[in-house]
C-alpha cells in the first residue's frame, strides 16, 4: 500500500548594542552569504526518500482493533531518524532532537530516546515527560516562563533559552551570574518569506540588536551560551541564511557554545538531496568559523513533526456518506474521530484502510469529522479554508485511514462534545500485532 508521503567586531554586548552591523540589524538587506550563489550550488544528489512506505501488515493488524485508532509505524520512524542523523552528521558538532511538543505519547518518546534523539519542551509538564522518557539532552524555551518554571529547569540541570526582556529581568534577579540562552528573531529577507515562515513577523524571541537586551544580561551578569531560534518552516536556501546569522552573533560572544537553529524540515525535506545538499554547505560554513575563532561551536536541530506526522496512521469508520451536498457541491462523508478534536492543521491523503480494497474508485470529496461543530471537517487550513480531498468510495460501516497524523494531533487534542480521544498503538513488526499505548495523564 502506498501513501505517496512522499574581520568579525570585537566581542562584547555593549559594543554590539551600541553600533549592531547591517549584516545583523537590517531586515531589507540580507546577511551576505551564498543565496545569490547559481543554483547549481545546491545540486541534488540522487538519494533514497526520508520517508518509506509502511509495510502491508501495518494496515492488516490495524483491521484487529477498533476505531478510531492511532497507530504508529515504529520501524518508519527509527529509518526517517537514521537518515536525518546521517544528513546532519557532516555538520561539526551536530545533533538531532526532538520538538516535545508535537507529540506526548510516552511510549513514543521513549523510542525515539531509546534511537539517541534530545528533547526540546515548551513547558514544565513537557519537561516531566521528557525526563521520563530519558532523552540524551533536554532544551527549553517559552514565552510565558515565570519563577516556578524558572526553578524547576534550573532544579533539572536544563539551562533556559529565554524568550523577551521581561524574562531576562525575572530570571536574573533571582539567578544572577548564571548561563543562560535566548531566543532570537530572525530577520529573513523578503526572498526567504513565505506564508509558514516566520521572521520579524514573529510573537516570540529577542532582537539581538535591542539595547535592553544587552543592558539586562549585563544588568544580573548573565552569561549568554545559547542561541535558539525557530522561523517556522525553512527551505534549504533558509537553514544556510540562519546559520551564517547565527555565527556572526555568536562571534560577538565568547561564552556562546551551540546554536539551535529549530525545526521546521517539512519543508527542507521536500526534496532530500538538496537538505544533504545545505547541510553540507553547513558544514563548510562551521569549520571556516572555528578555524577563524579557535573555538568549537555545536548545533542543535529539532524537527517534530517531520520526525513523527508521517509514521502515524489515523483509522476511522465511516458513519454516514452524503453523496451531494446541496452547499459544498461534492459528497460529505462523516466518520467517527473529529478533525476540530484532533487534527485542526491537518492536511491528509485519505485511503481504504484494508489493503485488499487499495487500487478501487478514488473520487473527490469531503470528511467531515463526529462532533456537533459545523466546521469539522478534515483538511481545513489555518484560516478556514476547505481543502477537497480524493479517497476511494465508501459506505457505512467501511474503514478509512488518514495519514500523516503522526504528530500535533494528540498534543492538539480537545474533548468537544466528550468525545474520548482515539486509542493509541504501536506497529513494531509484521510478526506480531499492535501493541496500545497509554496517553500521558494531566498532573
Amino acid at each position: 500500500m502506498s501513501t505517496h508521503v512522499a574581520a568579525d567586531a570585537p566581542t562584547g554586548t555593549p559594543a554590539m548594542a551600541a553600533a549592531p552591523t547591517a549584516s545583523i540589524a537590517s531586515t531589507k538587506r540580507p546577511v551576505p552569504m551564498p543565496l545569490a550563489e547559481p543554483e547549481s550550488a545546491l545540486k541534488p544528489p540522487t538519494v533514497e526518500p526520508l520517508v518509506s512506505d509502511p509495510p502491508t501488515a501495518l494496515f492488516t493488524q490495524a483491521l484487529q482493533v477498533g476505531t478510531p485508532a492511532l497507530v504508529y509505524d515504529y520501524p518508519g520512524i527509527a529509518a526517517s531518524v537514521r537518515r536525518m542523523r546521517q544528513d546532519i552528521a557532516v555538520v561539526p558538532g551536530a545533533r538531532l532532537n526532538m520538538a516535545v511538543k508535537a507529540c506526548h505519547t510516552p511510549d513514543v518518546l521513549r523510542h525515539l530516546a531509546v534511537l539517541g534523539l534530545g528533547g526540546d519542551v515548551a513547558s514544565v509538564g513537557e519537561l516531566a515527560l521528557a525526563r521520563d522518557a530519558g532523552f540524551s539532552e533536554i532544551t527549553t524555551t517559552g514565552p510565558a516562563f515565570g519563577p516556578t518554571d524558572f526553578a524547576a529547569f534550573r532544579a533539572a540541570g536544563v539551562v533556559v533559552d529565554l524568550d523577551s526582556v521581561d524574562q531576562l529581568d525575572v530570571y536574573g534577579l533571582e539567578y544572577q551570574n548564571t548561563d543562560i540562552g535566548l531566543r532570537v528573531r530572525v530577520p529573513l529577507p523578503d526572498a526567504l518569506q513565505t506564508n509558514t515562515t516566520f521572521g520579524v513577523n514573529s510573537r516570540f524571541g529577542v532582537s539581538i540588536t535591542d539595547p535592553a537586551v544587552h543592558d539586562a544580561l549585563r544588568r544580573h551578569g548573565l552569561t549568554l551560551t545559547r542561541l535558539h531560534l525557530h522561523t517556522g518552516q525553512m527551505s534549504p536556501e533558509a537553514l544556510v541564511y540562519k546559520t551564517d546569522y547565527t555565527l556572526k552573533i555568536a562571534a560577538r560572544f565568547p561564552a556562546v557554545h551551540t546554536i539551535d537553529l529549530g525545526g521546521g524540515f517539512f519543508h527542507l525535506y521536500t526534496h532530500r538531496g538538496r537538505a544533504r545538499a545545505a547541510f553540507a554547505r553547513v558544514a563548510e560554513m562551521v569549520q571556516a568559523w572555528q578555524d577563524r575563532h579557535g573555538r568549537a561551536i555545536a548545533l542543535r536541530f529539532e524537527p517534530g513533526g517531520a520526525i513523527l506526522a508521517a509514521h502515524g496512521y489515523l483509522f476511522t469508520e465511516v458513519r454516514s456518506v452524503t453523496e451531494h451536498h446541496p452547499h459544498y457541491g461534492t459528497r460529505v462523508v462523516t466518520v467517527d474521530s473529529s478533525a476540530w478534536n484532533l487534527a485542526p492543521w491537518h492536511k491528509p491523503t485519505v485511503l481504504a484502510a484494508d489493503p485488499a480494497a487499495d487500487g478501487g474508485v478514488v473520487e473527490p470529496g469531503l470528511i467531515a469529522g463526529n462532533t456537533l461543530y459545523e466546521n469539522d471537517f478534515f483538511a481545513t487550513g489555518i484560516h478556514g479554508e476547505l481543502s477537497p480531498l480524493s479517497f476511494p468510495r465508501c459506505r457505512p460501516g467501511d474503514r478509512l485511514v488518514i495519514t500523516a497524523a503522526g504528530a500535533y494531533t494528540m498534543t492538539n487534542s480537545r474533548r468537544f462534545n466528550r468525545i474520548p480521544a482515539p486509542e493509541e498503538f504501536a506497529f513494531e513488526d509484521a510478526a506480531g500485532g499492535l501493541r496500545r499505548l497509554e496517553a500521558a495523564p494531566f498532573a
